[in-house]
């Protein structure tokens, strides 16, 4: 699958976690002694990848033609959204770190012109909500990208080893890994606190703005799926832990 990025400031992480695992401490990952635990490469799937200037700066700004399956558009100037189907692919994800990055509006105008040309949309928000369908769901599933998945091994209460399954896009999941292993569970709450603690240690690109659509802050549902999805890898279904509004996301 050919994959391709065009990208705004602040944005380098997704892009490197995609591709260039190994180089994610360049961008201040995780803040830990790097052991290199991203063992994957997919760089050779990436057949375009460019940092948009700022929004000041495009009136000379201009994309190179190209083709692709998966497009990957990240905070970038509403202009450069709408021009780009002038460029070939099959489909479209937006992802929403933060909302100014799509507003309801310009996310409607794009889903009409995705629908009108046969191209699978998706605008996750934030992105690690990241399933869909179609060819936005075998992306999901070849690059192990989108919503968290987790196995876990446990020894009694303590657990043993963890494995990513699937990341969250700005690869937060890993950093959960690394720190839960060795944690013992004493009860679900205690579990819920841990995993939380360390998810709001990594520097999560979602906002802590709060989004009206949602009701809270991308940063708060980031939160939530990946404690929902590491405490499900432990056996405990925490459904409950997050507020209902929010069960639309979940499995």
């Amino acid at each position: 699958m050919r994959v391709a990025f065009i990208y705004g400031e602040n944005c380098e992480r997704f892009v490197c976690n995609f591709a260039f695992p190994k180089y994610c401490s360049t961008f201040g990952a995780c803040g830990v002694s790097c052991d290199f635990c991203k063992n994957y490469d997919y760089s050779s799937s990436v057949v375009f990848a460019e940092k948009v200037p700022n929004s000041g700066d495009l009136e000379e700004f201009k994309i190179d033609p190209f083709e692709c399956d998966v497009l990957v558009v990240l905070n970038v100037h509403p202009d450069v959204l709408l021009n780009i189907f002038d460029v070939e692919f099959k489909a479209l994800i937006v992802p929403v770190e933060d909302p100014r990055w799509l507003r309801p509006g310009l996310r409607l105008q794009v889903s009409k012109l995705c629908e009108e040309f046969g191209i699978d949309f998706a605008a996750p928000k934030p992105f690690c909500s990241l399933k869909g369908k179609g060819l936005i769901k075998k992306f999901s599933d070849e690059f192990k990208i989108g919503f968290p998945e987790f196995e876990v091994d446990l020894d009694g209460d303590a657990i043993r080893k963890v494995r990513v399954l699937r990341s969250d896009p700005c690869g937060s999941s890993y950093y959960v890994a690394k720190m839960m292993s060795g944690f013992i569970l004493k009860d679900e709450q205690s579990l819920y606190s841990e995993v939380h603690k360390h998810q709001c240690s990594y520097p999560c690109t979602a906002s802590m703005n709060r989004d009206p659509e949602l009701g809270e802050s991308p940063f708060h549902l980031a939160g939530y799926l990946m404690v929902y999805s590491f405490a499900k890898a432990c056996g405990i279904d925490s459904k409950y832990f997050v507020p209902q509004k929010f069960w639309k996301f979940l499995d």
